[in-house]
């Protein structure tokens, strides 16, 4: 018998991510351009931006907590060695909007500094799409739902792993 706990686990994360990806796509994208301020432009951009960069932050939280739900994390046996660190540099990205506004986290700093300098590019775009200094993080407009896009390809992957039982590696 195959990890078959684990993959039922899996189905179960793979099944909710597509029965909310039409809601998490309102999500992600329903506030933008939703300030207006006919009279003063520059509190419609600046409250704005401040409406654009929280709610990236609240729908990763949100993504992160349905992968929590299923016990999906960095952690994951599944998870190819390349996608590991892209995923702890994504996990730090969410500490750092949940937990330390104006600020970065302590969680995976080092990690999602490896990453963000490492030759890989990764998949899911953050290294091309996040500004950061030691201080802050700047995600680009659209990041929120490629994270989305990110871990729902990470739970394919990991779900052929687990049917299949074979360990993942960085060669396909």
């Amino acid at each position: 018998m195959h990890n078959q706990d684990e993959t039922d686990k899996l189905l179960a994360l793979q099944k909710r991510l597509m029965d909310e990806s039409d809601m998490i796509g309102w999500l992600c994208t329903v506030h933008r351009n939703a300030v207006r301020y006919s009279n003063n432009p520059e509190a419609t951009k600046k409250i704005q931006g401040q409406l654009n960069h929280a709610s990236n932050l609240i729908a990763l939280a949100y993504i992160w907590a349905l992968l929590d739900e299923q016990d999906f994390n960095e952690h994951n046996h599944w998870i190819r060695p390349r996608d590991r660190l892209e995923l702890k540099a994504w996990k730090h990205v969410r500490h750092t909007g949940a937990h330390a506004p104006g600020g970065r986290a302590n969680r995976y700093f080092d990690e999602f500094n490896e990453f963000m300098t490492s030759d890989y590019s990764g998949i899911s775009g953050l290294r091309q799409n996040c500004e950061f200094t030691d201080r802050s993080i700047t995600l680009a407009d659209t990041m929120n739902y490629r994270f989305f896009q990110f871990v729902q390809n990470l739970v394919k992957i990991a779900i052929g792993h687990c049917a299949n039982n074979n360990e993942p590696t960085d060669d396909a």
